[in-house]
């Protein structure tokens, strides 16, 4: 086979798997926004939905002893167990969760639905506490009437706000590490979060509530080997790297650095990232938000442990470069970017940190070239000696790549 049929195969795969999810998405679309009224009770609610659905709300609430039920039957014990569960439900959500149940029904049970993700949607779905629908030609998100008249809402729920408040911390705090280190196991996680927190933390709790994170932002990937940034492509790589450097401490981040990265969306855009974007824009057509994304691809390629030379074919790809001239100050702001980068391996680091300081005020400059020194003998490191972040390896296998 050529290479252009290669390629042509390829397109055709490409676009037969668009297609396939395309159509699975409208098909997710038809399901999540048919035609509701309002108020509706929460056994009619339930009856909407297929009887799998209802045996996932059953299997998420816990609740045994009703796997013979028929649909009716188990909609009807549902419809019960929802509503004596719901201090617990609210006490397993983090506050913007429970802040948009609260909306909901402080606007009578409905209110136009927001931008959400079908992943949001079965989350709320599975506890049986909102759902949605589309009345009069809008998407809506509808609380059932018990709820909104349960006698929960007419009380105190101070407590539930604190307890949403936590679980809250909780997870933007683990995100923010992970965002940071990458990748980290849980008895790591619990000593790391203890150092921010006024008092441990409840385990058992706490595995519960990222595990629901986990389902409705999307950032955290667990497996046996613990937990890892969702942009990690090889938690075990980088958790041997990091194994490599016993004398190499987390960096310390302060609780608002971790609270800000653990926020959905978080890119740190430092002054090397933003002359980065600010280069791409002012030497290619492309708008700020390309250009963004683009810096954003190489800090998570760095982080991957993708070479230069793979990170200069990644932007040869996406940019045009006109001669030599071009690529060559295309790579030495590509390269300020990737040294001030902090990485996963170094723990939180960038490059730059674990050279001098006096290093670190030229390492802005992108065609001074950049001698790192070992911080400990205070001498000049040389290509084939150790890298001083303590890995092991030779300096330019490592933080001199």
């Amino acid at each position: 086979m050529t290479d252009r049929n290669v390629e042509k195969a390829i397109n055709n795969m490409v676009h037969g798997l668009k297609e396939t999810q395309r159509t699975i998405q409208q098909k997710q679309d038809l399901k999540n926004w048919s035609e509701i009224s309002f108020p509706i009770s929460l056994r009619d609610v339930l009856m909407r939905l297929s009887k799998d659905d209802l045996i996932k709300i059953r299997q998420h609430l816990e609740i045994s002893g009703a796997s013979q039920l028929k649909k009716g039957e188990l909609a009807e014990l549902l419809s019960s167990k929802i509503l004596t569960m719901l201090e617990q439900t609210f006490k397993n959500m983090d506050f913007e969760q429970y802040s948009l149940v609260k909306e909901i029904v402080g606007n009578g049970g409905f209110i136009e639905a927001p931008k959400i993700e079908s992943r949001q949607i079965s989350f709320f779905r599975n506890y049986g506490i909102v759902f949605t629908g589309t009345n009069n030609a809008k998407r809506i998100l509808v609380v059932p009437e018990e709820i909104v008249k349960s006698t929960f809402f007419q009380g105190n729920d101070q407590q539930v706000q604190s307890v949403c408040r936590r679980n809250s911390e909780w997870t933007k705090l683990t995100q923010g590490l992970l965002y940071y280190y990458g990748t980290a196991d849980i008895n790591e996680l619990e000593d790391l979060l203890n150092r921010y927190l006024e008092g441990p933390i409840q385990l058992a709790d706490y595995l519960k509530i990222i595990r629901q994170a986990r389902s409705y932002y999307n950032l955290i990937h667990i497996d046996s080997k613990g937990y890892s940034h969702e942009r990690v492509s090889n938690p075990e790589k980088v958790k041997q790297e990091q194994q490599m450097r016993q004398n190499l401490e987390f960096y310390p981040f302060s609780k608002e650095q971790l609270l800000m990265a653990g926020e959905p969306g978080y890119v740190e855009r430092n002054e090397s990232y933003t002359q980065f974007v600010q280069f791409l824009t002012g030497n290619y057509e492309i708008t700020g938000k390309e250009a963004d994304h683009i810096a954003e691809e190489c800090v998570y390629m760095t982080n991957n442990d993708v070479s230069p030379n793979q990170v200069m074919q990644f932007l040869s790809d996406r940019l045009e470069f006109q001669n030599i001239d071009n690529v060559r100050a295309c790579m030495d702001q590509a390269v300020v970017l990737l040294n001030n980068t902090r990485k996963w391996i170094l723990k939180g680091y960038t490059p730059v940190e674990l050279s001098p300081k006096k290093q670190q005020a030229s390492a802005l400059k992108p065609n001074q070239k950049t001698n790192v020194v070992d911080i400990h003998t205070k001498k000049k490191v040389g290509r084939n000696a150790p890298c001083p972040c303590g890995s092991g390896k030779k300096f330019k296998f490592c933080c001199g790549r």
